[in-house]
């Protein structure tokens, strides 16, 4: 241990040493990245303070932040035409002769070329070019292109598209290169042809460069740029490139790795179905078994692994329980016949739903717009992405999703929807229809009030369309993750007829211990105050039934905001559990993401709980929403003059009722007898009586009563 303690040491000081002596710039994740008002990333701050910062003095061409799209990380990420940042003092960065760049990042899957970092001009024509720059391909290709002043391109490596990587690139003033990447521990060495032609008319160095339109790819991120205005020794280059390989351990390739998984489909498994394991080499038989588990036991599962050559086969002694978890750890002993650990870095294990005795179906709908708002950009659209199940003779049960995204995006005409990663297996599966709603955010001039608004604008549409896609109203989920938690989370406090909420790595206490995101007021959360807008703080009476998911290794949000949360929600009277995944950072809960199918096993088995239970007042279905008396009310707020529909509870046999509507001081202003079919009832306002302001309206029967605020507007 004390030698170990000592290289750590050496290594650290070593790396020190070369940081000190000639790094001019190192844009580090989760450090220094300044947003404007509407979420464009107009600063990255430079961690070497002797130089400048990466900069765009216009906030269209700038990039977003964006929360753990790499584990752990926040990174920028460019998808706007024309969207770079600027490197101040590029001048005096490196000189094209001598130099040494690391670059983590990741392009998108759609284009041509993205324009990693560089100042390459194009002087007329491609037989008269200078400056240089680093680009990665439509086919993979990482190249290096620069100008002597002929143009001149020249392949690094070829790596997978659409995925994080990170490569090293030293230049001497002689010619001569090494290069590494996350592809191998090995370095390339060689020689480049000529001397590069500086670029005498722009000494600007651009982060990326994302060119309008087909000569680009669709979006670019960065992670981590350093720029050094040196070459380095080999084992100066080499240390670095170890600090990677620590800091990015996923992205680190093994020569033994897991090619494909069958079924592919992993929300479907087929009860009778084997599942395969295809390595990259033949797998030694004698070497430690991945081993099987059935809706999270710790009871190893009945069943057998065979191997032939590269492939494992795992068969089960008996069928697959109808709707079960199949979780299929991989053992760090699992190595291949030259002796090589299979590469668990990345992923560790694989989960399996196995299909259910249901097939409602999926259909999609595309709302363009649900509603048009007029504050603060006339005419701004918010679209609802709608998944439902093809078969809904019966009433259908709602699922609202209310994205993240770290309150960014949007334009000033239109905000955007988001797919559920969940909608598709609800709509199928438990006949569920869902909701993907959008809100203002950064982007669209968007504050946290606001969205609010628009949640609420999507609620109302709900009520309004129930007869068309035969909703029940009285069967309504709400679910939100990251930004999107603490929004969707007071809306299920704010409907009566929310029965659960479903909560993603969630904030919902902006007062305290919020972590890095939700801090300061950049979305108006603090308006008119914290705690006004923190679900913990702003909880109805008898809460409706809650499950939280988090990772517990969270660095944008503390998973304790969860637990706390479902402390309160019990403290309340309420029924809340939290379910703590270790090992796991934020977006962790999303398609494609290793604990996806566990964490839709949670979700879905919450669900049927709640649905299950016949009295929603007792257990796990725990909410003030009474189906004998609570009332809902559409549209609210209404216009001045118009008529209110509203929906009372499911089971009320009544047939005509009492409605009353009562100004803020207790005045009444209206009292009106209301036929009722089949708990639905309507009622007009009139002008003389019922002016722009906040009023409560109470509906009276033989044995109940209910009461509901609404807004009258102009």
């Amino acid at each position: 241990m004390k030698h170990s303690i000592t290289f750590t040491l050496v290594l650290i000081f070593s790396i020190s040493n070369i940081l000190s002596q000639n790094t001019l710039l190192w844009l580090k994740n989760n450090q220094g990245i300044i947003e404007d008002d509407l979420g464009a990333v107009i600063r990255w701050e430079n961690q070497i303070e002797a130089f400048g910062d990466a900069i765009q003095s216009n906030p269209e061409l700038g990039g977003e932040q964006l929360q753990e799209t790499y584990p752990g990380k926040v990174n920028v990420g460019f998808s706007k035409d024309g969207a770079f940042l600027q490197l101040e003092e590029s001048s005096t960065y490196f000189s094209d002769h001598s130099f040494t760049v690391f670059y983590v990042g990741k392009v998108g899957d759609v284009g041509t070329v993205a324009g990693l970092l560089g100042n390459f001009k194009v002087n007329d024509s491609w037989d008269n070019c200078s400056g240089l720059r680093f680009v990665r391909k439509a086919n993979g290709d990482i190249a290096f292109q620069y100008g002597r002043p002929a143009y001149k391109h020249m392949v690094l490596n070829n790596l997978p598209e659409n995925e994080f990587f990170y490569f090293g690139f030293s230049l001497d003033e002689n010619g001569n290169y090494s290069y590494f990447d996350n592809s191998s521990s090995l370095l390339k060495t060689g020689k480049i042809d000529g001397q590069i032609l500086h670029n005498m008319d722009n000494h600007v160095i651009n982060l990326v460069h994302q060119l309008g339109g087909s000569y680009t790819y669709d979006h670019t991120e960065v992670a981590e740029l350093k720029i050094m205005d040196d070459a380095l020794s080999t084992a100066d280059f080499q240390a670095v490139q170890n600090r990677l390989m620590s800091d990015y351990p996923e992205l680190v390739k093994s020569e033994f790795t897991m090619d494909e998984v069958l079924p592919a489909e992993r929300t479907n498994l087929v009860a009778s179905a084997d599942i395969i394991l295809s390595m990259s080499q033949n797998i030694d038989a004698t070497s430690s078994y991945p081993k099987v588990f059935i809706n999270k036991s710790e009871t190893v599962a009945n069943g057998s692994w065979t191997i032939v050559d590269n492939k494992m086969t795992y068969s089960r002694n008996e069928d697959w329980p109808k709707g079960a978890l199949v979780t299929v750890k991989i053992d760090e002993g699992l190595i291949s016949t030259d002796g090589v650990p299979l590469d668990i870095a990345s992923r560790s294990e694989y989960n399996f739903m196995v299909e259910t005795e249901y097939n409602y179906g999926v259909e999609t709908v595309v709302i363009d717009p649900m509603a048009t708002v007029d504050f603060p950009q006339e005419g701004h659209k918010l679209p609802l992405y709608l998944v439902l199940p093809e078969q809904r003779d019966d009433k259908i049960p709602i699922h609202i999703w209310v994205h993240g995204g770290g309150w960014s995006g949007g334009t000033s005409s239109a905000s955007a929807a988001s797919y559920s990663p969940h909608g598709t297996y609800l709509a199928k599966n438990l006949g569920m229809a869902t909701l993907g709603i959008s809100y203002r955010c950064k982007g669209s001039s968007g504050n946290f009030t606001l969205a609010m608004e628009d949640i609420d604008a999507a609620y109302q549409w709900a009520i309004a369309n129930a007869e068309t896609y035969n909703f029940d109203l009285s069967k309504v989920f709400i679910s939100g993750g990251s930004a999107g938690s603490p929004l969707a989370a007071l809306a299920a406090q704010r409907y009566p007829s929310v029965i659960g909420f479903i909560g993603f790595n969630g904030v919902y206490d902006f007062v305290n211990d919020q972590g890095s995101f939700g801090q300061w007021n950049g979305y108006g959360q603090e308006d008119p105050s914290a705690e006004a807008n923190s679900p913990i703080f702003q909880l109805r009476d008898h809460p409706p039934a809650t499950i939280l998911m988090h990772g517990d290794e969270d660095t944008t949000i503390p998973y304790t905001q969860s637990t706390l949360f479902a402390d309160k929600i019990n403290a309340e009277g309420g029924e809340a559990r939290t379910v703590i995944y270790p090992g796991e950072v934020h977006a962790f809960f999303n398609l494609g993401k290793e604990e996806y199918e566990d964490v839709l096993f949670e979700m879905v088995n919450f669900m049927l709980e709640v649905l299950e239970n016949e009295d929603v007042n007792s257990g796990i279905g725990h909410t003030n929403y009474n189906k004998n008396t609570d009332i809902m009310v559409y549209p609210n707020p209404v216009k001045e003059g118009g008529c209110l529909d509203f929906q009372l509870g499911l089971y009320l046999n009544a047939n005509n009722v009492n409605v009353e509507i009562v100004n803020i001081t207790g005045q009444r202003i209206m009292n009106e007898n209301v036929l009722l079919d089949q708990g639905s009832g309507k009622l007009c306002l009139e002008n003389s009586k019922s002016a722009a302001g906040t009023y409560i309206l109470k509906v009276l029967g033989d044995s109940f009563s209910a009461t509901q605020k609404i807004v009258v507007q102009q």
